[in-house]
């Protein structure tokens, strides 16, 4: 049999001659005292020993006791629990403590942000800890003070949407920002013992997540393929960069500037690129088509003797995690832009990044009939699924085609 009780302990007393405020829990007449989360202390002549509460004579009485009944309605939650868990055969001390100190715990938002952040840092999990960054000051611009995990609720979470929405940001950054919010709240819940979860009822499909058209046309791709630029030039790596990228069944940026020699292997006389893709952790393999390896002679000539082919990081300077990052950050910002400067110059309506050429080897293989299934695995995507939503940007084209012809 349990029984609780909020107790004024006045057999401790304090430096300021103030005696704490308790949770006392007797389980089979075992007695065990537990701190409170807000820690009170009071005066003997501030606590009615009667109803276990503050007297208005205590500084915020109401508020106060509003805390003690919330406490107190929390143990009773945890007793009901384990006695359920245990078959109503009772429960320990042992046990309770471990619920109620989890519970008990004030768990500060931005605090915990800040320690998942230095946890991902130690774990050169750089560009995960950077995403949890930006959230948290996201948040914290928009809160502009610090608050308990456990305060935070479905009416924040939209007034939060609301202000990214009139300050004009995409829905695809408000929802990156909400998953990163969503997944510290999943961590806090299974390794802190927190109870509230503000996403329960939130409306994820109020979000516009489709993506805006990437791909150029065939036409388009030759025209960068045969457009010269002398060594040396302006755009000359970068143009050599991307095509890569597209040659290589759109190699992801990240990949391709960690690329080693030792990542080029032959196999029955057929160049192979193999690599280890961060994103997804898989080992891929891709066959080097003649005109990649025009492309890899180039640079494995010019940057002899360096541990990378491509001359974007540098053994000697870019060793950190977030040295590394910075810099593939920098060099990708100068080929998307001397990429732009070429689609100006060639008349392609169309912002070239990195992400375009990928796009673009998946919809140019599509339109040349090349099954879903086979550039899905090509793409090394863990599912058909995931290569339909590059392709999807083009389908309205194709069936505009298709209708034409009905007369």
């Amino acid at each position: 049999m349990a029984n609780l009780k909020i107790i004024h302990y006045t057999s401790k007393k304090l430096k300021d001659k103030t005696s704490p405020v308790l949770l006392r829990l007797t389980i089979n007449r075992k007695v065990r005292n537990y701190s409170l989360p807000d820690n009170f202390h009071c005066l003997k002549n501030q606590w009615n020993k009667n109803s276990s509460s503050f007297k208005p004579t205590y500084p915020n009485y109401n508020k106060a006791n509003k805390r003690l009944d919330e406490a107190l309605a929390r143990a009773r939650d945890i007793c009901m629990e384990l006695n359920r868990k245990n078959n109503d055969k009772g429960f320990s001390h042992d046990e309770f403590a471990e619920k109620f100190k989890a519970t008990n715990k004030n768990l500060m938002l931005f605090k915990y942000f800040d320690e998942i952040y230095k946890r991902l840092v130690a774990a050169n999990k750089v560009g995960n800890a950077a995403t949890y960054l930006d959230t948290k000051n996201q948040f914290l611009k928009f809160l502009e003070t610090d608050i308990e995990m456990k305060n935070l609720t479905l009416k924040i979470l939209n007034q939060f949407v609301e202000q990214c929405q009139s300050e004009g940001q995409k829905d695809t950054s408000i929802c990156v920002r909400l998953r990163t919010l969503r997944a510290l709240y999943n961590k806090a819940r299974k390794e802190e013992g927190l109870e509230n979860y503000p996403f329960e009822n939130f409306d994820w499909s109020q979000f516009n997540l489709q993506t805006e058209k990437r791909a150029i046309s065939k036409t388009d791709l030759l025209k960068i393929y045969h457009h010269e630029i002398g060594q040396g030039e302006p755009g000359f790596d970068s143009r050599n960069f991307w095509l890569f990228l597209y040659f290589c069944y759109g190699l992801n940026f990240i990949d391709f500037a960690k690329l080693e020699p030792k990542n080029i292997i032959t196999d029955e006389g057929q160049k192979i690129l193999v690599y280890y893709r961060s994103k997804t952790k898989r080992i891929i393999r891709v066959p080097l088509s003649a005109q990649a390896l025009k492309i890899l002679d180039i640079y494995t000539k010019q940057n002899f003797g360096s541990k990378y082919i491509f001359p974007i990081l540098n053994q000697e300077i870019h060793q950190s995690p977030q040295q590394i990052k910075t810099r593939i950050k920098t060099a990708l910002k100068k080929v998307n832009e001397e990429m732009n400067i070429i689609a100006e110059k060639l008349e392609i309506d169309k912002r070239l990044t990195s992400y375009v050429a990928r796009h673009s080897f998946a919809t140019i293989l599509k339109k040349e009939m090349i099954p879903t299934a086979i550039i899905s695995e090509m793409m090394a995507h863990a599912n058909e699924s995931v290569t339909q939503t590059y392709l999807d940007s083009f389908d309205f084209e194709t069936k505009a085609a298709a209708a034409s012809k009905l007369i």
